[in-house]
């Protein structure tokens, strides 16, 4: 690991654990973040310019996609109260899997995710997580769940978390193989061929508060654009 990447994530590290997280909320509620991005409105909140790098490194659409999609996750993590985040890095800094290197971790985390509509939901995670509504083993297979899943798949995950025998059927094939795939849903064994039902993964997505049972986790003008 480079001393650049190193460096990279504790800054993001500094920035979930700083009130800064509240001033780039708001300003992203205010104008949008295409808008701040474009106009550099955010060059002003402490630390998070130089997270995203707004002032140099916003000459490819590769570095702009990222800092969209680091914003919009941070935007959703300044809901949890700063002591709440504090505890949650260094909880997340004493597992093996981050092993003191949470922000690295964060950022590898959120470049893997092909859609910007997922880093809030990946937030909604890391509250959870914070809350202590979850643990660290269900966060981390409910991470990998939000990679593996289309986006456009994922309004739809509250109504299949109630599903039944009766009412799998009412699901596309292909969006039921998308949440096989994805560890949200698997076959009963039925002897007639069985029924695609949610696991326990899906349901705790719901149950978690993560994934509303209306449906309304990602606004349906984010999902259209995809």
């Amino acid at each position: 690991m480079s001393k650049k990447e190193t460096s990279r994530g504790q800054q993001v590290v500094d920035v979930v654990k700083s009130d800064s997280v509240v001033s780039l909320g708001k300003e992203y509620l205010e104008i949008g973040i295409d808008a701040a991005l474009d106009s550099g409105a955010l060059k002003d909140i402490p630390l998070v310019s130089t997270v995203v790098g707004l002032c140099s490194s916003y000459g490819t659409v590769k570095d702009h996609i990222f800092a969209t999609k680091l914003i919009k996750f941070l935007n959703q993590l300044s809901e949890v109260p700063l002591y709440e985040r504090m505890i949650m890095v260094e909880k997340l800094n004493e597992d093996d899997k981050f092993a003191g290197k949470a922000g690295t971790a964060l950022i590898e985390i959120l470049d893997r995710m092909e859609s910007e509509v997922k880093p809030e939901l990946a937030a909604k995670c890391f509250s959870a997580y914070a809350r202590e509504i979850i643990n660290y083993n269900e966060l981390r297979h409910m991470l990998h769940a939000i990679e593996r899943v289309p986006a456009f798949e994922i309004n739809g995950l509250a109504k299949f978390a109630v599903a039944t025998i009766g009412t799998f059927q009412q699901f596309d094939q292909s969006t039921l193989l998308a949440y096989v795939n994805a560890g949200l849903g698997m076959n009963n064994g039925g002897l007639d061929g069985g029924a695609i039902l949610p696991t326990d993964l899906c349901r705790l997505f719901v149950n978690s508060g993560v994934i509303s049972l209306n449906g309304t986790t990602i606004g349906q003008d984010a999902i259209q654009t995809l």
